[in-house]
């Protein structure tokens, strides 16, 4: 029956060959375009999902058509702790802010390896270890930092990294010595990182007389149940300090979710060496992915009309066959 089945409709294929050439084209583009776009969509919304407590975590952005994306999400770090005393909505904030380095070890250059700068809050908000040595990176200015295990691994292999020095190119030729080892980000994330280094948080004043402020981006990790509307107007009706060194930062703020950061913010992404990309926006794929569904649907359509179109022209076959006494 299968064969009879098989033979039939391989049949109706070289009888209607335009049609069935239309169809099966039709079917495999809409099928590869929906099930790519579906898969791009994933990859997009699983940045950071692998955090503790993710859905609770929000970066903090801020509208300001000053800028070519209409937002903002650089800040002076201190904005992190008055957050956390200000606001009893916010149950922990960090500031951090990455940047590419390229290092040279044992006359070696490597390139396109991140550095992250942090406080000692990072750890508190982030699953991060230390795995051996000690926190002194912590410390701004020390000339040490921490390394994760994976990067350890790719450079040192099996020996131990502590008390190894590499030299960063981007901060003058400047030599930091490696004081722990840490465990990495196991997932995509917006923060990837293959070394620490402590910052300082407040403003400082510099040998000339005048404050350096720094800056970085404040993550925020918010209270269970907290109404985030409600919250994100209270935060756009504080009035905030200003001080002498830098202009106000009343701003209409919005809090961005820290797994949606990667789809949801216009700010230019970075890829693995560093090259500044345009980022299609998770719309268009949304848009690609429903027109290749939509052109399934039409497929089928056309399957059916077809089906529908032989079904009558089998019964006018089969009327005139009964009037013969068939």
């Amino acid at each position: 029956m299968i064969y009879h089945y098989l033979k039939v409709a391989f049949r109706n294929m070289r009888k209607y060959k335009g049609q069935t050439l239309v169809s099966v084209v039709g079917l495999a583009v809409g099928f590869v375009c929906f099930a790519m776009s579906t898969l791009w969509i994933r990859h997009e919304m699983t940045y950071d999902n692998f955090h503790k407590n993710a859905d609770r975590i929000y970066c903090v952005g801020e509208w300001d058509n000053f800028y070519s994306t209409g937002r903002r999400r650089d800040f002076p770090r201190y904005l992190a702790g008055y957050l956390k005393s200000t606001f009893p909505e916010v149950a922990n904030a960090i500031a951090i802010s990455l940047a590419n380095i390229n290092f040279k070890y044992e006359d070696v250059n490597h390139k396109a390896d991140f550095l992250l700068d942090i406080d000692s809050s990072f750890f508190s908000m982030f699953d991060v270890k230390i795995i051996e040595g000690s926190m002194d990176f912590l410390i701004p200015e020390s000339g040490k930092i921490a390394i994760t295990r994976e990067k350890a691994l790719q450079l040192f292999g099996n020996e131990s990294p502590v008390g190894k020095k590499i030299t960063i190119n981007n901060y003058s030729s400047d030599e930091f010595e490696i004081c722990a080892v840490v465990t990495g980000f196991p997932k995509r994330s917006n923060y990837p990182f293959d070394f620490l280094r402590g910052t300082h948080v407040e403003p400082q004043l510099q040998p000339e007389g005048h404050f350096v402020t720094y800056l970085g981006q404040i993550l925020v990790e918010i209270v269970p149940g907290i109404d985030m509307k409600a919250f994100e107007k209270k935060l756009n009706e504080h009035e905030f300090p200003r001080m002498e060194d830098i202009v106000s930062i009343n701003a209409t703020f919005t809090l961005i979710p820290l797994t949606a950061v990667h789809h949801k913010d216009p700010d230019i992404k970075i890829d693995s060496q560093f090259r500044r990309i345009e980022r299609v926006q998770i719309q268009h794929i949304i848009i690609f992915a429903l027109a290749g569904l939509l052109l399934i649907l039409c497929t089928l359509f056309n399957y059916l009309t077809l089906f529908v179109s032989r079904f009558r022209i089998r019964q006018r076959e089969l009327a005139l066959r009964t009037i013969y006494g068939a």
